[in-house]
């Protein structure tokens, strides 16, 4: 599995989602790191219903997906866990093995630092974000502050 860490934003509408991945991309964050949101999976159902992407048929059984509906049963952190399929409102990335460049990281922390009251938690190793984020010790401190 890796480094893998996950930020979850307290507030998961849309709208939301929308307002700090906008925030992330003035941060200059990369594009791939991004908060995961309802949007994102409606077009990964319109992915499917293209029949574009890798949808296993015991995974997503074709019978069974009749609707928008049906497709977020089997689309869902819950049924093919976290690491696949990120929860919504969260901003998922590895940290290990340069997966996450430490500018990446860097850029990911500042936008944490100053938006810290929107951050309901963290997952994984968050702890290791922080030690290879760059930040001095005084934002470490801050930031661990987040680790739950």
């Amino acid at each position: 599995m890796g480094g893998f860490t996950a930020i979850y934003l307290k507030d998961c509408s849309q709208e939301n989602i929308d307002e700090q991945n906008k925030k992330l991309a003035a941060y200059k964050v990369a594009k791939q790191y991004r908060f995961y949101s309802p949007a994102d999976v409606r077009k990964e159902y319109e992915y499917y219903l293209k029949g574009d992407g890798n949808y296993p048929e015991h995974l997503f059984p074709k019978e069974k997906i009749n609707s928008f509906a049906d497709f977020k049963k089997y689309w869902s952190s819950e049924a093919l866990g976290e690491v696949i399929i990120p929860k919504l409102g969260s901003l998922t990335f590895d940290c290990y093995f340069g997966r996450t460049s430490k500018r990446a990281m860097h850029n990911i922390a500042n936008y944490l630092i100053d938006n810290i009251s929107l951050i309901k938690g963290t997952n994984g190793l968050f702890s290791t974000f922080v030690e290879r984020c760059g930040k001095y010790k005084y934002v470490k401190k801050e930031l661990l502050t987040l680790d739950n």
